[in-house]
């Protein structure tokens, strides 16, 4: 991840954040340049370099940040319906009535 007019600065992993660094500088090299993969499950990374911003010294992240394949929230919603259903021991108003004990006041 270079950045720069000359692609002369990268960020680097610094603890459990990130920092820029400008190569040649302190030590920096381009094997202390993080690598982006936009298809990785663990979206840590991801989530840092969209929460970048430009007050703070940071570029500002543009193009495809995280691209996995996963279930959108109403496919889920609609299946965790349809495990419901498929367990329920009553599936109408007169059967959920008929599910337990019936007794007649008098």
């Amino acid at each position: 991840m270079l950045f720069g007019e000359n692609n002369e600065y990268g960020l680097a992993q610094e603890g459990f954040g990130l920092k820029v660094v400008k190569l040649g500088e302190n030590g920096a090299t381009i094997d202390d340049v993080l690598v982006h993969d936009a298809h990785a499950e663990d979206h840590t990374l991801q989530m840092k370099l969209a929460l970048m911003n430009n007050e703070q010294g940071f570029p500002i992240a543009l193009g495809i940040i995280r691209d996995v394949e996963s279930p959108t929230y109403e496919a889920c919603v609609e299946q965790q319906i349809e495990d419901v259903k498929g367990k329920a021991s009553y599936h109408n108003f007169t059967e959920l009535l008929e599910t337990n004990d019936i007794w007649e006041v008098k």
